[in-house]
């Protein structure tokens, strides 16, 4: 009788070994985003043997795709997601309106993409053009086409890996109005991505049984960190927009958060031990893996096609139109010598009192040598043109307020110098000169931006859109073509920081 049951006993262990390890399924997720058609290697910073931080080529489709398809030879169950931002930032995507990347993409196969802001800097009708030209999948559940009432694009994505299925949810920035021009996204809402989520989760659980959930986002690394705090269940949230190198993977509230930077520089890897009955995460280990385009070897397919897309290029962009005698620096938070040569330029072109510049809209930095087209197309892709308005001394002291304290938008600036302490009393904190002279509150100054700012004068200064008229900067210019002029005019630049912004104190 003890035998009898030591046998059964040992049987059921027999049986028991093979139904755990189908349990347990290895799932590597690969992702990347803001590639910004960087198609061709780039410069990276990566630490020598001395452990000293150097630049080095890195990056480009070509690498990307050899080390995409290396995993996908090597490993049983693997996922490619894309984060957004594939369009805009070299001017193979200005040329094409963005259909050099979908021809890109449509190599590279990514198993699922969502859109990001810059795919919209074409408009909307566009991204509808060249939906058809792929075919992987493009979701985003929050994108609400207002005309069609309906989803702009499907909302999700199911992948079948072994057992395993794999909601895949696209999000959009909540705020597209204000990081597009108004008129490229005006038929579109973006719905609450917390009640979004949530709603798109019960329906994946419920008509479909996934109880595995990755959030593809395109939102940011402080919205998604918000996110995964407020929406319980969701396993994996692959981001992009922040542009966030995430080292190893972040965890809030049980949901694993990746983000590899941008520009592929980096392909993250997201290795995950999961539970598929339970759909739940038993182990994670995320890295990013350095695009070195000087050590990995290139696909040769990809290679092909990014040679041919650049002849298009070269044929007029290798240009030198001057000499670069310090290197270019952009700042995200504060003054930038670049941004100081940007912002006298449009000064003296349109004879304003006063120029403002958002750094987000400076693309690259450039390093002292010759400047060629392709590196003013690269640093002011996005083919914007200058306008002018006027305000009165008080509105102004409240823009540059309001940039000191509260936006997200930061602006280089010319002709006006100010300097503001975030430890001091509120009537003392904020000093402005315009031209070397106080601030008149009753006078009229003229200033001049571009475009994509003069629509969203409330969301970078706090400055009421009704209370001022904007109109194009006469002769209306491509941007760009003014930057250029200027170089050609100037031959050699040399840029410095002269303390035209100054921050004191500890920001809140």
């Amino acid at each position: 009788m003890m035998m009898a049951r030591h046998f059964v006993f040992l049987l059921l262990l027999f049986l028991a070994a093979p139904l755990s390890a189908q349990q347990a399924l290895q799932l590597t997720i690969l992702h990347y985003n803001d590639f910004h058609s960087q198609n061709v290697p780039t410069t990276m910073r990566v630490k020598n043997d001395d452990g000293e931080q150097v630049r080095k080529p890195g990056g480009g489709a070509a690498v990307i795709k050899h080390m995409v398809e290396k995993f996908r030879a090597g490993e049983e169950h693997v996922v490619l997601l894309h984060a957004g931002d594939d369009f805009q930032g070299t001017p193979i995507s200005s040329i094409t309106k963005g259909a050099s990347q979908f021809e890109i993409l449509e190599l590279m196969q990514p198993d699922v993409m969502t859109l990001g802001n810059h795919e919209f800097d074409y408009g909307a009708e566009n991204i509808r053009r060249l939906l058809p030209t792929v075919t992987f999948p493009i979701v985003s559940a929050n994108l609400w086409d207002k005309d069609a009432g309906a989803p702009f694009v499907p909302r999700y994505r199911i992948l079948r890996r072994g057992p395993l299925k794999i909601g895949v949810i696209g999000l959009a920035p909540p705020d597209l109005a204000s990081l597009s021009l108004r008129e490229n996204v005006s038929g579109l809402d973006v719905l609450d991505p917390v009640m979004t989520t949530r709603h798109t989760m019960a329906e994946l659980e419920t008509n479909f049984g996934v109880n595995f959930i990755v959030v593809l986002s395109h939102m940011g690394i402080e919205v998604d960190t918000v996110l995964a705090a407020q929406v319980d269940g969701i396993d994996v949230i692959v981001g992009g927009h922040s542009h966030t190198a995430l080292w190893r993977e972040k965890i809030v509230n049980g949901t694993v958060i990746v983000q590899a930077g941008s520009k592929g520089k980096w392909l993250g890897a997201l290795q995950l031990e999961v539970d598929v009955d339970a759909g739940t995460i038993l182990q994670s280990t995320g890295e990013l893996i350095p695009m070195l385009s000087e050590e990995l070897p290139a696909d040769p397919v990809m290679a092909a096609k990014v040679a041919e897309l650049e002849a298009v290029v070269e044929e007029g962009f290798g240009e030198v139109i001057g000499t670069l005698e310090t290197d270019w620096e952009r700042r995200s938070h504060g003054e930038s010598n670049i941004g100081n040569w940007q912002t006298d330029v449009m000064r003296d072109f349109t004879g304003a009192d006063v120029a403002f510049q958002n750094s987000g809209g400076i693309r690259k930095n450039l390093e002292a040598g010759p400047i060629t087209l392709r590196d003013m197309w690269e640093i002011s892709p996005f083919g914007n043109h200058f306008v002018i308005f006027n305000v009165t001394g008080e509105q102004l002291l409240g823009m540059i307020r309001y940039q000191a304290v509260v936006t997200g938008e930061f602006c280089q600036v010319s002709g006006i110098r100010y300097s503001f302490n975030y430890d001091a009393e509120d009537s003392d904190a904020l000093k402005v000169e315009v031209g070397g002279a106080p601030v008149q509150l009753d006078k009229t100054y003229t200033i001049t931006t571009n475009n994509y700012m003069g629509g969203h004068l409330y969301d970078i200064f706090g400055l009421p859109e009704a209370d001022v008229a904007v109109e194009p900067a006469y002769p209306v210019h491509v941007d760009r073509d003014v930057f250029i002029e200027y170089i050609r005019k100037q031959k050699n630049i040399s840029s410095t920081l002269e303390d035209r912004i100054t921050l004191k104190g500890k920001r809140p």
